[in-house]
C-alpha cells in the first residue's frame, strides 16, 4: 500500500493508468462471466453485477489503504446545497438524451420497464466508475496538482479524459468507431461536470445519485428510437453536453479557497 501510495504522489498518471487498466479488465471479466447467460436474462445482469461487488470492495478497501476515503468524499453525504444544485443540471442530462436519441420529447418507458436486477446492475456500474474516476483517479489528481485553480481545472480535465477513454471499451461490442468515439466524447463532457460537482460538494454521493438517475433514465428507454441514425443521436447530444461541462468549470471557480482537506501523504 505504501507503494501505490507513493506512486499516485510522484506519478499520479501511472496511478490512474492502473485504475483504468483494472477496471478495464474487470469490465471483460464481468461480459465473459455473464455470457454464460443468455444476453438481456436475469442471470446475465446478477453475474454482471457480481463482479461489479467484488470489485467495488476491493476499490474501496485500496481507498481505505491509502487514507482516502475522508478526501476523496465517501465519509460524508454532503450538503443539502449540493443536492438541490444536482437537480436541474439531471433535468436537463435527461431531457436533452431523450430529444438526442428519439427526435423529440418522448418520455414513454420501455415495456419491459426496470427489473430489481437491472436496477442493481445499474447502481453497482455507476458506483465502480464513479470510485474508480471520481474517488481514486481525480483524488490522485487534486492531491498532486490541485495547489491553485490550474491544478483543480487540469486534474478534472485529466480525470474526464480518462472517463471519455473509458467508454471506448463499447467498441468490443459491435458498435461503429465514430458511434463510440462520440459516445467517449460526450462522457468526456459529462466526467467535467461530475468532477466539478465532487469538489464543490466534497461527496461522492450526489455524483454517484446524478450517475445513476443518468443511466436509469436511459435504460427505460429515454433512448428507444430508432428514427434517427445512431451517430447523429450521438452527435447532438455531445454538443447538448457542452453546457454541463461548463458548469463544472464553473462549479471549480475559486476551488483554492473551497478546496478539500487533502490527507497528508
Amino acid at each position: 500500500m505504501k507503494r501505490m501510495k507513493k506512486l499516485a504522489a510522484q506519478n499520479p498518471i501511472v496511478f490512474g493508468l492502473i485504475i483504468f487498466l483494472g477496471l478495464f479488465l474487470t469490465v471483460i471479466i464481468s461480459a465473459l462471466l455473464a455470457n454464460q447467460w443468455p444476453a438481456e436474462s436475469p442471470g446475465w445482469y446478477i453475474t454482471a453485477t457480481a463482479v461489479r461487488v467484488v470489485s467495488i470492495i476491493i476499490l474501496l478497501a485500496l481507498l481505505s489503504g491509502l487514507g482516502w476515503l475522508s478526501g476523496a468524499g465517501f465519509l460524508w453525504l454532503g450538503r443539502l446545497q449540493t443536492w438541490l444544485l444536482i437537480i436541474l443540471p439531471l433535468v436537463y442530462a435527461i431531457v436533452v438524451t431523450a430529444y438526442a436519441m428519439t427526435g423529440h420529447l418522448d418520455f414513454s418507458v420501455s415495456e419491459s420497464g426496470l427489473s430489481v436486477t437491472v436496477a442493481l446492475f445499474i447502481i453497482t456500474a455507476a458506483f465502480l466508475e464513479e470510485i474508480a474516476f471520481r474517488g481514486l483517479i481525480l483524488h490522485a489528481f487534486v492531491r498532486v496538482w490541485g495547489e491553485t485553480n490550474r491544478g483543480f481545472v487540469k486534474a478534472v480535465l485529466v480525470a474526464a479524459l480518462f472517463f471519455g477513454a473509458y467508454h471506448l471499451i463499447n467498441i468490443l461490442g459491435g458498435l461503429p468507431l465514430p458511434e463510440v468515439l462520440l459516445q467517449s466524447a460526450v462522457n468526456f463532457s459529462m466526467g467535467i461536470f461530475l468532477g466539478g460537482l465532487v469538489l464543490y460538494g466534497r461527496s461522492i454521493y450526489p455524483v454517484v445519485f446524478f450517475h445513476v438517475c443518468w443511466n436509469m433514465a436511459g435504460y427505460l428507454n429515454l433512448t428507444d428510437s430508432t428514427a434517427w441514425g445512431s451517430s447523429a443521436s450521438w452527435l447532438m447530444l455531445t454538443v447538448l453536453c457542452v453546457p454541463l461541462a461548463i458548469f463544472g468549470f464553473y462549479l471549480l471557480r475559486d476551488m483554492r479557497q473551497r478546496s478539500l482537506e487533502l490527507e497528508t501523504a
